[in-house]
């Protein structure tokens, strides 16, 4: 089987894409987004400035990119899970994924704490993004299949329970940098597994398997929708048709 030189082209940009979004990653974590150049970026790649314009046309858009492939990533493993097992797409099993998720993944944990010393200024362009209102859509859409199927609390308006659930799990994502003077502190899957026992108690209804197996293949299709748009957004950096701006 002959490999066309089109596919070689696309599969060397990919690669060498991940390759530089890998050392701006690294970088983003040790430094922060205000310290970190185009040129240092480079550097860590072992490649030329130049390289770097060829996929994204700014800093600002090649990081953008490096915080969606950690996206990418968490919504794919979550699809997996949930194309198992239907109950997974029950809103404490969807918390402690998304919790797991940031756990193992520095940078994402930073876009869920919006945490400033790694994400710096970057923190409002991912609320004023496309994707960012893509996924306040997925989410009300979430809420609502739950809510028409009978797998969470009736008795509020979805708007006021994404910021309830928002709230509860955020106090457990950032709960170590006030309790971690104390001794004892539940280990990590411990800390999820209490989250998602107080989001089953305080927002879960008892599911039957009728209303899973019905719920299921619409929530797995929001989820794909949403892997789409973040691959589609990532597929962009392999272009090599963007004119440099600093």
């Amino acid at each position: 089987m002959i490999t066309s030189p089109r596919a070689v082209d696309e599969s060397t940009r990919k690669q060498r894409a991940y390759q530089i979004m890998d050392a701006a990653a690294e970088l983003l974590l040790k430094w922060g987004y205000g310290k970190v150049t185009i040129d240092d970026v480079a550097r860590q790649a072992g490649i030329g400035k130049g390289t770097i314009y060829l996929h994204w046309k700014n800093r600002e858009e090649l990081f953008y990119s490096v915080l969606m492939r950690e996206q990418l990533a968490a919504v794919e493993e979550q699809v997996d899970v949930m194309r198992r097992d239907p109950r997974e797409i029950l809103l404490h099993r969807i918390c402690g994924m998304k919790v797991r998720a940031a756990m193992k993944r520095p940078l994402l944990k930073a876009v869920v704490q919006s945490d400033p010393e790694v994400l710096g200024r970057l923190i409002k362009g991912l609320t004023a993004t496309d994707l960012a209102r893509l996924v306040g859509a997925v989410s009300t859409e979430y809420f609502q299949v739950l809510m028409d199927h009978g797998l969470v609390r009736q008795d509020l308006p979805i708007n006021e329970l994404i910021y309830y659930i928002g709230a509860v799990t955020m106090g457990f994502l950032t709960a170590d940098q006030y309790l971690g003077a104390f001794a004892g502190l539940p280990s990590a899957e411990r800390q999820v597994e209490m989250m998602e026992e107080a989001v089953e108690r305080t927002f879960g209804l008892p599911p039957t398997q009728e209303a899973l197996e019905k719920a299921a293949p619409a929530v797995i299709a929001m989820f794909d929708r949403s892997w789409q748009s973040y691959h589609d957004y990532l597929s962009g950096a392999y272009r090599t048709d963007k004119g440099a701006t600093e």
